[in-house]
């Protein structure tokens, strides 16, 4: 039976098993913010149970569960579709990118390290002019 690796961006991985069809409905691997998901995924903009991926005659397939804020596959907002190798997933603000495992044919969701803007840093303490005003003139109060 085919099995899913969930490649954490702390370097750590996960092995999921599929479970055999039953009815020719296959049991998804559910992704979503609860701890308790087969792949767990920390991110505020993740519904509690928002997608997954089932092993169907011989295929991997993305399925949105009803989240909120939608699947997307290279982009393209999904209900349901087949991965291929290199297509990103995106749910929430985290990407994760589907591959083969060379050999086994397994899946692996590699996970994206959130990328996260550096905080603003003030040079000086003095605040920037006005537009217009002349380059190192310090302005005055004006009195009257």
């Amino acid at each position: 039976m085919a099995a899913l690796v969930h490649r954490r961006p702390d370097g750590s991985t996960r092995t999921l098993e599929f479970a055999a069809a039953t009815n020719g409905v296959a049991k998804p691997l559910i992704m979503g913010r609860l701890s308790a998901s087969d792949i767990p995924v920390h991110d505020a903009f993740v519904s509690r149970v928002h997608c997954g991926v089932s092993f169907v005659n011989e295929q991997f397939v993305l399925k949105d569960l009803g989240s909120a804020n939608g699947t997307y596959r290279n982009g393209a907002r999904v209900y349901e579709a087949p991965l291929e190798p290199g297509d990103k997933i995106q749910i929430g603000n985290t990407t994760l990118v589907f591959e083969l495992e060379t050999g086994t044919g397994n899946a692996i969701l590699r996970q994206i390290p959130h990328m996260v803007a550096p905080p603003e840093s003030v040079s000086s303490a003095v605040p920037p002019s006005a537009p217009g005003a002349q380059a190192g003139a310090r302005s005055s109060p004006v009195q009257r």
